[in-house]
């Protein structure tokens, strides 16, 4: 009994979900993107390619590139006049800090993320590189390196220009590596603190969460083009992350808070990380015709086959009964379809992990019946060919056995 495994392909940054899900509510922002942060698995999305404004979501962007340049964080600095420059004529949001403050870099890196402080990212900027262009330099030079394909920055705030444009998807590659430093990610969780000179901070987005929400870190954005935007991680049975853009200014409570709770509930309600099939599993067994060894094979998974799916759903092998040599190592043989009572869609391909060969002999002997059944004259002549065959082998064999006899 020979065994093909099955195969499928989970690689960071890219996901495997054909098609991501339904959901029985309307959403007005028009730019959303969600996915599992474990599996990278697609659960919903909403033009999440197109070109959008992030306004103060770049200040992921400058978080993480000032984290990765400061040695120390309680390294402290002076708030000059040259940091504050055009902040306040542009109507820019502010922690607080004033100048002559003597702030350390932690202390700025939280009012980045959490009451947006445009003050703070240029005091990182000229602090860490000299002046705020070199530094958003270093962003877009980070953006490239993580994928970023459709991004661009000029300015270190968010603060809007048309030049200065990302996408839902290339946001979630830029926080889903933010997330993975543990300086980031304990303060983008954080709902407050106070700074070393006693300046209180709150989240702009978790001190408005009642209890139970599922979100545990965000960072918003906003200006008149890019509307109301979010992004924001969740924990619980699995972790999702969304990125929502161009949300309606039109609520006391911020649209894009609301549509993400909106999602989260719906997702941790309904959907839940599952394993369809454990390791070396039994999927389905075939045959495989003139092949020169076992005509037997199992289809076996060579993992865990795990995806989070609906709480209902149902799975289709497709592959015929049976196949024909030759296969080769590589060749997709067939599929295993999930399908959600939601009507997602995802598929695993079944990959030969070998090569079968053919048997030349079985394949000839075969051929042979088949024409003597299709062709009766032509089958009397063979059978007549293959008697005096046997015959001649039989006489052969005889006399070798008397030739050593008389020896």
């Amino acid at each position: 009994m020979m065994t093909i495994i099955v195969c499928f392909f989970l690689f960071f940054g890219q996901t495997f979900r054909l098609q991501a899900a339904e959901i029985p509510f309307a959403l007005e922002a028009e730019y959303v993107y969600m996915i599992n942060i474990d599996t990278k698995e697609v659960m919903y999305e909403k033009n999440a390619y197109a070109k959008m404004y992030p306004a103060s979501m770049t200040k992921i962007m400058t978080a993480i590139v000032a984290i990765e340049a400061i040695d120390d964080l309680d390294e402290t600095i002076t708030i000059t006049a040259q940091m504050m420059a055009g902040l306040y004529e542009a109507n820019a949001s502010m922690a607080g800090f004033q100048i002559g403050n003597i702030v350390t870099y932690r202390d700025l890196l939280y009012g980045v993320l959490l009451p947006s402080g445009a003050e703070c990212t240029q005091a990182l900027a000229y602090s860490l590189f000299g002046n705020v262009e070199s530094f958003v330099a270093k962003m877009n030079e980070k953006a490239k390196e993580l994928g970023m394909n459709d991004t661009h920055f000029v300015n270190t705030t968010g603060l809007h220009d048309e030049d200065h444009y990302s996408t839902c998807y290339d946001l979630s590659l830029l926080l889903s590596y933010a997330i993975e430093d543990p300086t980031f990610y304990e303060i983008f969780t954080s709902k407050e603190y106070t700074s070393t000179n006693g300046l209180k901070m709150q989240s702009s987005s978790l001190s408005y969460l009642g209890q139970g929400a599922h979100m545990i870190g965000a960072k918003t954005g906003f200006t008149n083009p890019a509307g109301r935007c979010l992004a924001s991680i969740s924990d619980g049975n699995e972790r999702y992350m969304i990125i929502l853009g161009k949300a309606p200014n039109d609520a006391a409570i911020s649209k894009a808070l609301v549509e993400s709770n909106q999602l989260y509930d719906y997702f941790y309600d309904n959907y839940h990380y599952q394993t369809i099939y454990a390791q070396d599993e039994l999927i389905k067994k075939i045959k495989i015709r003139y092949s020169i060894s076992d005509h037997d094979y199992d289809i076996r998974s060579d993992r865990p086959i795990a995806l989070t799916t609906y709480n209902e759903y149902e799975v289709t092998i497709d592959i015929p009964d049976e196949l024909i040599a030759p296969i080769f190592k590589g060749d997709i043989l067939g599929q295993v379809v999930v399908k959600g009572a939601d009507d997602t869609i995802t598929s695993f391909d079944i990959i030969a992990q070998k090569d079968i060969k053919t048997n030349f002999l079985l394949i000839t002997f075969w051929g042979i019946i088949a024409f003597c059944l299709e062709n009766t004259h032509a089958a009397i002549n063979i059978t007549i060919i293959i008697i005096l065959l046997l015959i001649i082998i039989k006489l052969a064999l005889g006399f070798k056995t008397k030739k050593k006899q008389s020896s």
